[in-house]
């Protein structure tokens, strides 16, 4: 079974036939670090499935300050949401931070897929139901942990991520500056 089809099963159960379709409905890309997936401001299309690589979510303040609002690993689904549901300008980008395999899928097919074939309709539905629940577990984190322990999970979820991209995004997406991240790395290391 293919790695992807077998991914996707364990979430819920897909057919070859339904992942076949599934597949029409992806473009495979290769992206260097640093493509810029999805601007700010741009209204939205396509959402990625990240197959290798790491990617983040932004925003951007209306002091100019650049956040992270999420690292994407892979076997993860990286989209401007809000922006493609309500087909408005997006607050948020979307960008590699390493080379990155990515399936493109345009949300308005998958929408339209979704009508005609249960089980992609309903493994859309678990999808969507699994990314809630792992924004309400981060947003948690952030609320109830301190900057070592978020690195400490962030660590476990994407193991060698200090080695795969800049100390900087690192930094932004636990919501400390590069220096706290710096000391938090010296004070665990030299135990």
């Amino acid at each position: 079974m293919d790695p992807l089809h077998q991914f996707m099963s364990a979430i819920s159960p897909i057919s070859e036939k339904s992942f076949q379709d599934y597949m029409e409905l992806c473009k495979p890309k290769f992206c260097k670090a640093g493509t810029v997936l999805s601007k700010i401001g741009d209204v939205p299309e396509v959402l990625y499935f990240i197959k290798t690589g790491i990617a983040r979510s932004y925003s951007i303040s209306d002091k100019g300050v650049e956040y992270i609002r999420s690292l994407i690993s892979p076997n993860n689904i990286l989209a401007p949401t809000e922006a493609l549901i309500k087909k408005q300008a997006s607050k948020i980008g979307l960008q590699c931070l390493t080379d990155c395999d990515v399936l493109e899928i345009n949300y308005k097919d998958l929408l339209e897929v979704n009508k005609n074939n249960n089980e992609i309709a309903a493994w859309y539905t678990k999808t969507v139901e699994l990314h809630y629940a792992h924004l309400q577990k981060m947003n948690d984190e952030l609320l109830t942990l301190n900057a070592t322990e978020r690195y400490l999970k962030l660590q476990k979820r994407i193991p060698n991520i200090d080695n795969q991209i800049n100390q900087y995004h690192i930094a932004s997406h636990l919501g400390i500056t590069p220096i706290q991240l710096s000391r938090i790395r010296k004070k665990l290391y030299s135990k």
